[in-house]
């Protein structure tokens, strides 16, 4: 593997290689010799390419791009194994007079040799892809109300099945070995809720399940597990939304982990969730943005507590490098600006921003220091092409298609690559970044001052931080807490001069009674309010700014000494 990632991109012309240094040529793979190229993929280490016609696919070996297998096929859909040991294909299912039942249109192939492992009957294309742990030993396939798993690559006999009505998706953790857990998520009939459960391998009854969550409110749901398999996010989410609130059906988030904790996540701001990532690089930490617009994104941990407010912004999509220590935030879509931010986690600071309208397609380098952005066909059959930006918003690249030629598809090859000078600095932009679009003001608020200022809320912060949000109680107690230290310290360190110490609540005079029960209470009463002002006299001296009403009770101190006197008469 060489020591810089490759680029690999699809047009309707060529597949070809980006050489990523100055000036960025391209070498071609293969060009119109190879005829209707329809897609590439390549593995998760990085270590084979595979790329599909109409009527074959091709793997390549990365080292020198040699063909290591040939399969024959009209295939659709395509991916490896985990390891890179397997690579599955999937094509459309159909039936002939002479075979009724349909061969196998979903096969498991040896990566190197090509050999087929495995075939089964998939036939709808919406999630037919299996599911491998992480270690390839566990192979599972989802086939009517079942999910059937297979050990050891040995695809001709399972030997685990997990049976449930209306079974409608599932997923595996990415666990390590021997600790193997499953999610899955079951549609609830008349009258009856939908569940999503978690089990631990091989233990599938319902009676063993780790954690169970019920909604009356879930058609569909996804699982989005963390890094070390501890812990994940069911989003479940309805076809239409019957109380009006949005066109595209009603969201909800749930969280689970493997020690049987769960619960419903709520979101400080309204509206739909348009993302949510866990942080590859710290399996305890997760952004989400959500809300409407502009949306809101927030840095959480693994207990859902809120640990960075990024505020407000033009948002819809989170992208994390593989080390997790920055992320990026774009708004892409139907967002047109195409905005993106780039913020370091670590020191809760931002990096660096940038706009790339009309990105149908973004994703880091295996290095975390740059990444691409890609206006492909079919999605967009206009101004196709591809940029390289630093992480810092700076344009390292522009590449724009020609007339009659259409940017398929373009990707990073992943794999461990050594960081690079681009880490420690920032590059020259090859262009200056276009202006930012304005909101639209009528002509009679045009050329004069504007009047919007972002709420404190919107802004970046840290919670507890922002002074115009109201404390936690917690919070509170601390900041208390640390005045009277500062108290007690100022008041020893008079002492040990011979100083007066200065005023604090314990030096009022002890309560006396009167032997007048509404005397007494109205003494008490009086008592409680000037050690309520002492404790303002004691904050003002220690230089924090009073408001108002408590300057007000401190004028107030000698009308009520007055009245303690006729009191005590």
């Amino acid at each position: 593997m060489t020591s810089t990632p490759n680029i690999t991109g699809l047009t309707n012309k060529n597949l070809f290689l980006v050489d990523f240094q100055e000036p960025y040529t391209e070498k071609v793979l293969r060009d119109e010799s190879t005829p209707n190229i329809r897609s590439v993929v390549f593995s998760p280490k990085g270590n084979y390419l595979a790329y599909r016609t109409d009527r074959k696919v091709e793997i390549l070996k990365c080292t020198d791009w040699s063909v290591t297998a040939t399969i024959d096929g009209n295939v659709k859909d395509m991916f490896f194994s985990p390891l890179d040991t397997y690579f599955i294909s999937w094509e459309m299912f159909f039936t002939t007079k002479d075979n009724p039942q349909g061969k196998p249109n979903l096969r498991v192939f040896n990566s190197q040799t090509g050999e087929n492992i495995g075939s089964f009957i998939q036939k709808n294309q919406i999630g037919w892809q299996p599911k491998w742990s992480s270690d390839e030993k566990l192979f599972a396939i989802h086939a009517n109300n079942r999910i059937l798993i297979y050990e050891d690559a040995k695809l001709d006999r399972y030997t685990h099945n997990i049976q449930a009505d209306k079974l409608q998706a599932y997923s595996i953790s990415p666990s390590p070995a021997p600790a193997y857990y499953f999610s899955i998520f079951t549609l609830g009939k008349s009258g009856q809720p939908s569940f999503w459960r978690i089990f631990k391998f091989p233990q599938f009854d319902i009676s063993n399940a780790i954690v169970s969550r019920s909604s009356f409110q879930a058609d569909k749901a996804t699982f989005n597990w963390n890094r070390r398999g501890t812990n994940v996010f069911t989003m479940t989410q309805t076809d239409v939304d019957k109380t009006g609130g949005s066109y595209y059906g009603k969201q909800a988030l749930s969280y689970g982990d493997i020690k049987g904790n769960g619960g419903n996540m709520t979101f400080s701001k309204e509206g739909p969730i348009h993302s949510i990532a866990w942080n590859p690089g710290n399996w305890n930490e997760w952004v989400a943005v959500y809300g409407h617009a502009p949306a809101k994104a927030t840095l959480f941990n693994a207990k859902c507590d809120p640990l960075y407010e990024f505020g407000t912004g033009a948002w819809n999509a989170i992208y994390f490098p593989p080390e997790g220590n920055i992320v990026l935030l774009g708004g892409f879509g139907n967002i047109a600006t195409g905005h993106i931010s780039v913020w370091d986690l670590r020191g809760c600071k931002k990096l660096g921003e940038c706009s790339a309208p009309d990105t149908t397609f973004l994703q880091w380098d295996p290095r975390g220091e740059t990444f691409i952005t890609a206006t492909t066909y079919p999605r967009l059959t206009v101004g196709n092409g591809y940029k390289i930006w630093h992480y810092t918003g700076a344009l390292m690249h522009k590449r724009e298609c020609v007339e009659k030629e259409n940017l398929l598809s373009i990707i990073w090859q992943p794999g461990t690559y050594p960081k690079s000078e681009l880490s420690k600095t920032v590059p020259k932009g090859i262009e200056v970044a276009a202006p930012k679009a304005t909101a639209y003001r009528p002509p009679a608020a045009r050329n004069k001052p504007s009047t919007f200022t972002m709420h404190e809320h919107e802004k970046p912060h840290k919670p507890g931080q922002n002074a115009e949000a109201a404390p936690s109680k917690q919070a509170i107690k601390q900041k208390e807490k640390r005045e009277a230290r500062k108290a007690r310290k100022a008041e020893e360190k008079a002492t040990d001069k011979g100083d007066t110490p200065p005023t604090t609540p314990s030096s009022r005079p002890p309560f006396v009674s009167t032997g007048d029960p509404e005397k007494d209470k109205k003494i008490k009463n009086i008592n409680k309010k000037l050690n309520d002002i002492d404790k303002l006299k004691q904050q003002k001296a220690a230089g924090k700014q009073l408001e108002l009403n408590q300057l007000a009770k401190i004028e107030n101190e000698a009308a009520l000494l007055q009245e303690l006197e006729q009191l005590k008469l």
